[in-house]
């Protein structure tokens, strides 16, 4: 008797089940077992796998960095020249380097010029008085800067409180020589090299560059040395035109 309730009970809990089931359209839904039995795994996977709009907005996210880390370098460096200038007492005109000579790397074309109050000779600084080269040509709008490291670029410089210790060359586009440094004056690896103030244009003091190796022999009369610039050229976008000493 017992046995009989127990299999009537048990077939009147699979009747509503059954019914349930009917009710909620999942009857013999066999689609909803797999997705139950496999959805936790999937979700899973997701998790691993980025989705594509993320990958997106990562990119943009990048190239705004970017777009503000050079901003805050242009500010940096206008920050320094406006310093240089309030400095010194110098009169500067900033200038954007709008391109290269094609023949010539070492030769920057600037947007400034004439109608700028530039002129040929005036030296071409970076930051706080870093001298990179001198203008060589000029338009209206526009102006050559010979680099220093141009071979055809010659600059009288000093090393310290020294009035003069030579003459700087470009050499090969590459690097710098100053030569004709006097014996009898002490020079070391890792000073400065500063203009002189001898051209016309180019006012004293201002840093031409790092030495970095002295070459002289005792029976000649000049020492001579290669010398390094302070900054990377290929980096500058900004610079000023020191147009009154």
């Amino acid at each position: 008797m017992i046995r009989q309730n127990l299999k009537i009970f048990f077939l009147f809990v699979l009747i509503v089940i059954l019914l349930l089931l009917f009710k909620n359209g999942r009857i013999f839904d066999i689609g909803f077992v797999f997705r139950y039995w496999f959805a936790p795994s999937l979700a899973v996977n997701s998790l691993f796998e980025p989705a594509s709009d993320l990958t997106e907005e990562y990119k943009e996210l990048l190239v705004e960095n970017s777009a503000l880390r050079y901003l805050e370098e242009e500010n940096a460096e206008l920050r320094a020249l406006l310093n240089f200038q309030n400095t010194e007492k110098n009169q500067l005109v900033l200038a954007n380097v709008i391109n290269r000579d094609p023949l010539n790397r070492n030769i920057l074309i600037i947007d400034a010029g004439s109608r700028d109050g530039l002129l040929e000779g005036q030296a071409a600084v970076v930051n706080d008085g870093i001298i990179i080269g001198k203008i060589i040509d000029l338009g209206y709008d526009f102006a050559k800067i010979r680099l220093l490291t141009d071979s055809f670029s010659q600059l009288p410089v000093k090393i310290g409180n020294h009035r003069v210790s030579g003459l700087l060359s470009g050499s090969l586009g590459l690097g710098m020589e100053l030569s004709y440094i006097p014996q009898d004056q002490e020079v070391k690896i890792g000073d400065l090299v500063f203009s002189a103030g001898l051209d016309s244009g180019v006012s004293s003091g201002l840093i031409a560059g790092r030495i970095e190796e002295i070459s002289f022999s005792p029976e000649e009369v000049f020492k001579s040395a290669s010398v390094s610039p302070i900054i990377n050229y290929d980096t500058v976008s900004i610079l000023a035109i020191v147009t009154s000493l």
